[in-house]
């Protein structure tokens, strides 16, 4: 063991061990200056949101202001400098930065949250991860499990191709799944393939695809699912704190796509309303917009719809973190329902936008009209494998009657999100 190593698990050690009320007060506290920071940066983050939609990139300069509010160390542990915050004050911060650009929301979201897979592993990993490149240290993801890997003397050789890894030009580190098992690799030993990327919705956020040829995976940088499944949760020994403890990071997972889907969706109702305010009807008419009662019902709708779910999720994750912090546990039913109501938020938001689509105005046809971004967007997120609503409801029926678990073949991500 590094001196260094031996340092921090000291430092982890040494951390006081705060009744579970203390914890929880100090991450509430540390998440009111998180989101006031969060706030500060909105306005440069929106002045880059046209050119992460140009370059299919978020700008350089949006990262830097994200890091500087700390959005990049919301799950990072103490001990390396990190602000260990409740998943309802990140997942809230997120949703406002979408208000101000999809894209730096959609990848400070998904990079940040693997913050807490890379907490569960070994701390010979994360003393690489946020000992080196510090507490805003980043890492895309792609948990599809595309390419190969070959078990060899001390860890695994990877081939092959994964895909979609969000914002993983301004990573450090890619999470590459692989069935049974995660990779943690340094993207200085992939390559990626920008022209991989060309779609019409969720541009930005530069989901591009990444090749290796032979790379080699140390075994302390290899994190098997099944051991997540059977609590050998070998992080424990460092961040053995109720965040890492009680908080499932495979729900943080699969809940953290829909808080870009419900900023984007609010934003875009906000741009209606302001676009509605002086919009005439044509036909000859030159009757205000906004005295069309088809209008009233759709926009009451949509608005009410929208933010019933953001309500929604963010209580449920605030219960949550409350549980962890007390200690209990959280059963098959409640995961399984907040597993499918964040589900359902992302399809509320798209049908609750679609909805009023037909009294947007031909103008919102138009490319340069921001109405067309947020219904690509929404239709891009709707796809996102964390959005499958039609699965997640079997789950939870599933688990309201007590129904027999899915049958798995191997502990794979699916399988661990659903027994984790």
């Amino acid at each position: 063991m590094s001196a260094a190593l031996a340092e921090r698990k000291q430092v982890a050690h040494d951390l006081p061990a705060n009744p579970p009320d203390d914890y929880r007060a100090r991450a509430l506290a540390a998440g009111r200056q998180f989101l006031k920071h969060v706030d500060a940066i909105l306005p440069a983050v929106r002045a880059g949101r046209e050119q992460s939609e140009r370059d299919g990139v978020v700008p350089q300069a949006t990262v830097d202001a994200m890091a500087k509010a700390g959005v990049f160390r919301a799950f990072t542990p103490l001990q390396y400098g990190g602000l260990e915050l409740s998943p309802a004050d990140f997942f809230d911060a997120i949703i406002r930065l979408a208000h101000a650009d999809s894209a730096a929301a959609w990848i400070a979201g998904q990079i940040t949250c693997h913050s807490l897979e890379i907490a569960s592993m070994s701390p010979r990993l994360q003393d690489e991860f946020w000992g080196k490149h510090g507490p805003d240290a980043r890492a895309s993801s792609s948990y599809a499990p595309l390419g190969k890997a070959k078990a060899v003397d001390g860890g695994y050789v990877l081939n092959g191709t994964w895909t979609f890894s969000s914002g993983v030009d301004h990573a450090q580190f890619a999470v590459l799944g692989g069935a049974e098992r995660n990779y943690v690799v340094p993207t200085g030993d992939m390559s990626i393939d920008h022209g991989s990327w060309d779609v019409q919705g969720l541009c930005g956020t530069g989901s591009k695809a990444v090749a290796l040829r032979d790379v080699f995976v140390p075994e302390h940088r290899v994190h098997r699912l099944a051991d997540v499944v059977q609590d050998r949760v070998a992080g424990l020994e460092v961040n053995d704190r109720p965040l890492y403890r009680g908080v499932s990071w495979f729900a943080v997972f699969n809940s953290t796509a829909t808080n870009t889907v419900i900023g984007v969706a609010l934003e875009g109702l906000r741009v209606f309303m302001e676009q509605s305010r002086n919009r005439l009807t044509k036909q000859g008419t030159s009757t205000p917009i906004l005295n069309n009662p088809f209008l009233h019902l759709k926009l009451a709708d949509a608005l009410t719809r929208v933010n019933g779910v953001r309500e929604r999720h963010l209580n449920n994750w605030r219960e949550l973190f409350d549980k962890a912090c007390k200690g209990e546990p959280v059963g098959l039913v409640e995961k399984m329902r907040v597993r499918f109501e964040s589900a359902d938020a992302n399809a509320t938001c798209f049908d609750a936008f679609h909805d009023i689509w037909p009294v947007a105005g031909a103008a919102a046809s138009a490319s340069s009209n921001p109405l067309q971004q947020t219904f690509r967007d929404l239709m891009a997120a709707r796809n996102h494998g964390s959005g499958g609503r039609e699965l997640a409801a079997t789950n939870y029926v599933r688990a309201l009657f007590d129904m027999p678990a899915p049958e798995f073949k191997v502990i794979d991500f699916a399988a661990a999100a659903y027994l984790r």
